[in-house]
């Protein structure tokens, strides 16, 4: 006797839009981290940019939060959803990259 359960398609969009909540939140406690960390080599310049990144990671954050906006339904597979668009991946690719750039700026001028 096989048990079949049936797909819930909503449980894939909810685990999807908790996963873009978690990287969200670990982006902002990146930028926070990182700004922190490198005050201490740089001086006040990280502030704006630590700034800066800390909101657009908060962007990611309150976006995420409203999941119904995020996706949008697949032409081939109404079931499946997709991102609406790429300004939430642009979006985080900014962000880890203003990180990478603070964080070798950091380690160079420690090296200098």
């Amino acid at each position: 006797m096989s048990h079949r359960t049936e797909r819930d398609p909503g449980a894939q969009q909810e685990r999807t839009a908790l996963a873009w909540r978690r990287t969200g939140l670990a982006l902002v406690v990146a930028a926070v981290t990182i700004g922190r960390l490198t005050l201490d080599s740089l001086g006040p310049v990280v502030v704006v940019p630590t700034v800066i990144v800390a909101v657009l990671a908060g962007w990611v954050v309150v976006t995420a939060l409203r999941a119904r906006r995020l996706a949008r339904p697949h032409p081939g597979e109404p079931s499946f959803s997709v991102l609406a668009d790429g300004r939430l991946p642009g979006v985080v690719t900014v962000v880890l990259g203003t990180l990478a750039v603070a964080e070798v700026s950091a380690a160079v001028s420690r090296l200098l």
